[in-house]
């Protein structure tokens, strides 16, 4: 049936609407559509409802009713080269893949660009995913896509933008769902598998020392210092007040790294702090004396105990130079820094902390070290986003850097340093990256906290290489939130430490 109605787009913050939408979607319209119902014995959508095209020119036997009718050789067609389709489902539903088949013919009518957003009002809409330079390798083939999303709508809008370039577009099946993602298959792609059979602590434990009696003696007084890194012999250990949680729970934000170039240890740590903060919680305990003990693993993945002082590494001015909260505050970050020192004095896995892998930290409090790895320049943007995201929405650590020195609006990327992949509070963005030293190069005042916003371009993401690593006991469902940085006021003491002086390989 056709209806004749007015399209008020509300100018709404740019988190919910996509920055794409074209100019004549930004005034007031008078759009003829078409809609038809669709049956809840439907294959392709969660539930029955009602799908509405923009435009009502559709060929005899080409409307929008078929791409729901699992039949590759019907199909939807419009003479527009640009269309929105909105599925009004019968009820509210979750969904975080779907997937698009390509007509039977005239591969230059297929979908190139569109964004797929939700609404439970049909004014307010939401991006859910944002898809561009697509394409059918073949006539009436399925291709399959994924994203993150926990909320569920009542409405759909697949708005394609751009075709490959003929004056009418067309699509043949359009299908939604929910379920877990399958990254499987891209799995051939990685390299740098750490896991070994001989401990669950991964290669890098494999074949180490065997905790003794003596060891654990050691290990738990706090009176017992580690020794002043190698790679940073001017440094002296001070002692500071600890401030555990400053934000309430252990937060991303706490990742200040000063002098000591342990940017893959710190790194994993704010990941551990984005998905797991009360996993931190469980495994610190303030002794009330000054002295923290903190819960471990033995390179065999047995269960052993570090109690340390708070005494900090320090630079000539007195300052802390160990990894820090904001205004050079000693928090838990500090504390799992200094734990990490202190157990490699008996088990000689990493004996300076400068240039600490991250695969090498987290399975220290999670007793597990498996891990896997993607170079740069090996997945397509799509496949970097579903890696990272699945990875992130399963509960894993996913740590990574850059292979050049690129600019990302006014922050630049840096080389032989690690990153912390979390979700972006940008829609249209791939994810985000952390940087441990608390905030981005070129950046003016460091209110962003270190976080770079990766955009979909054919530039940056190319650059990227990263690792995800198993969390253990932390569990296996974290945060599926974007993070935002807490609040706070820089002191103007907090001399930031110059990247160039830091050693090569942070």
């Amino acid at each position: 049936m056709k209806n004749t109605f007015i399209y008020l787009l509300l100018i709404i913050p740019s988190l919910l609407i996509s920055s794409c939408t074209p100019e004549d979607e930004k005034q007031v319209l008078t759009v003829t559509t078409y809609s038809e119902k669709i049956s809840d014995s439907n294959v392709n959508m969660p539930s029955g409802g009602t799908i509405t095209s923009q435009y009502s020119d559709s060929p005899k036997g080409e409307t929008a009713v078929n791409l729901f009718d699992s039949d590759v050789q019907t199909k939807f067609s419009t003479s527009n080269k640009k269309v929105w389709l909105i599925w009004k489902s019968d009820k509210s539903i979750l969904v975080n893949q779907y997937s698009l088949t390509s007509a039977n013919d005239s591969p230059e009518k297929d979908p190139k660009y569109w964004t797929l957003s939700g609404s439970n009002d049909s004014i307010l809409w939401v991006v859910l995913d944002h898809r561009f330079n697509q394409s059918f390798s073949k006539r009436s083939e399925k291709n399959e896509f994924g994203f993150y999303n926990t909320t569920s709508f009542k409405y759909f809008k697949l708005y394609i933008t751009v075709n490959n370039g003929d004056a009418m577009t067309q699509l043949a099946e359009w299908s939604m769902g929910f379920g877990p993602i399958n990254i499987d298959q891209l799995m051939s792609l990685s390299t740098g598998d750490s896991y070994t059979s001989s401990t669950p602590m991964g290669i890098h434990y494999k074949n180490r020392h065997r905790t003794t009696d003596s060891d654990r003696d050691w290990l738990k007084t706090a009176a017992n210092e580690p020794d002043i890194p190698a790679s940073a012999p001017t440094l002296h250990m001070v002692n500071f007040n600890v401030l555990l949680y400053p934000y309430g729970n252990p937060s991303p934000a706490d990742i200040n790294q000063k002098a000591l170039g342990d940017c893959g240890g710190v790194a994993a740590l704010a990941s551990m702090a984005y998905i797991y903060p009360n996993f931190i919680k469980s495994i610190i305990k303030d002794n009330k004396d000054k002295t923290y003990t903190v819960s471990m693993f033995d390179p065999q993945g047995l269960p052993v105990m570090v109690t340390v002082s708070s005494k900090f590494l320090a630079g000539s001015d007195g300052k802390i130079a160990a990894v820090a909260g904001k205004n050079d505050k000693a928090t838990w970050s500090t504390i799992l820094e200094k734990a990490i020192m202190k157990y490699n004095v008996i088990y000689q896995c990493n004996p300076d902390i400068g240039g600490i892998g991250s695969q090498t930290v987290t399975p220290l409090f999670t007793g597990n070290g498996s891990s896997i790895a993607f170079d740069s320049d090996v997945l397509t943007n799509d496949q970097l986003e579903q890696v990272v995201k699945v990875s992130l929405a399963k509960g894993k650590f996913v740590i990574g850097g850059f292979s050049k020195v690129v600019k990302i609006g006014i922050f630049k990327t840096v080389t032989y340093h690690a990153f912390t992949f979390m979700f972006s509070t940008d829609p249209l963005a791939l994810f985000a990256m952390r940087n441990p030293w608390g905030f981005c190069d070129g950046s003016p005042d460091g209110k962003e906290d270190g976080i770079m916003v990766i955009p979909n371009d054919n530039i940056v993401p190319r650059l990227i290489d990263l690792r995800i690593i198993d969390p253990g006991i932390a569990g296996t469902i974290g945060t599926n939130t974007p993070y935002s940085p807490p609040s706070f006021v820089p002191n103007a003491n907090n001399v930031r430490i110059d990247p160039r002086l830091r050693i090569s390989g942070e």
